[in-house]
């Protein structure tokens, strides 16, 4: 199974193409899997809601793939690699790559002049840095699963040195469920006071900017493509929809 290089080629000097595993941190195979979550199916109490859950059930029975075998392909620091071979309810059969990822959270925090909290880090992939709402993996520890309010909390001092009265719970997606399991949940903090001396720090790889913006011009900032990162795009436009139908409060 994949994980690090075991050390440098003697004739390069470049890594080796050998490797020696990571120690697993979660699977699809562990009791409290990431991988476990469904698709939310609750009842809303809204008819037209409640109509398309209907549809959503139906689908889940039509549409249906059962996992037949699932292979391990690579288990990296927080998120692992497998392959799955599912059965359609035709019979036919196919493959599916799957990124199995123990979820994140992410924090909408409000100051007192309704001001969002956002950091700018520099992203690898992306090729440039990106201005976004506090966020962070879920934690896991002797094979369970962090939760998600504790690691709001966690995240939100780490990553702006502020602490929160209030954490609400205010919606969740999943980023990219055609080949992930990561759910993020979104919270609200309000009621923010700095942290004291024993603040939580960042992760050690972590180099972050902290900036504030009043929120109509973070919604602004969205629409006009400046914050591009998903989860940011889903949270702050969500925030704004909840804020616009508390009043003409700025």
């Amino acid at each position: 199974m994949p994980g690090a290089p075991t050390g440098p080629d003697s004739e390069t000097g470049r890594p080796a193409l050998r490797w020696r595993p990571w120690p697993l941190t979660y699977s699809s195979a562990m009791s409290d899997s990431p991988a476990s979550r469904r698709p939310n199916r609750a009842p809303t109490g809204r008819p037209q809601l409640d109509s398309l859950l209907d549809d959503l059930r139906a689908a889940d029975a039509e549409l249906g793939e059962r996992v037949v075998d699932r292979r391990p392909v690579y288990d990296g620091r927080y998120l692992a690699l497998e392959v799955d071979r599912v059965v359609r309810t035709d019979g036919s059969e196919s493959v599916r790559d799957v990124v199995v990822h123990p979820g994140a959270v992410v924090v909408a925090a409000l100051d007192s002049d309704r001001r969002l909290l956002l950091v700018t880090q520099y992203r690898v992939p992306s090729g440039g840095a990106m201005l976004e709402l506090p966020a962070g993996t879920l934690d896991t520890h002797d094979g369970v699963v962090e939760d998600p309010l504790v690691a709001a909390h966690r995240e939100l001092e780490e990553e702006t040195g502020y602490r929160a009265g209030s954490m609400e719970r205010i919606g969740g997606f999943w980023s990219a469920p055609g080949f992930s399991t990561e759910y993020l949940t979104l919270y609200l903090a309000t009621d923010l006071r700095p942290a004291d001396e024993n603040r939580l720090s960042p992760d050690q790889d972590e180099n972050l900017r902290l900036s504030r913006l009043p929120w109509r011009d973070a919604v602004a900032a969205v629409e006009g493509g400046v914050i591009e990162d998903a989860k940011s795009v889903a949270g702050i436009l969500l925030l704004g929809r909840r804020l616009e139908a508390v009043g003409p409060r700025t």
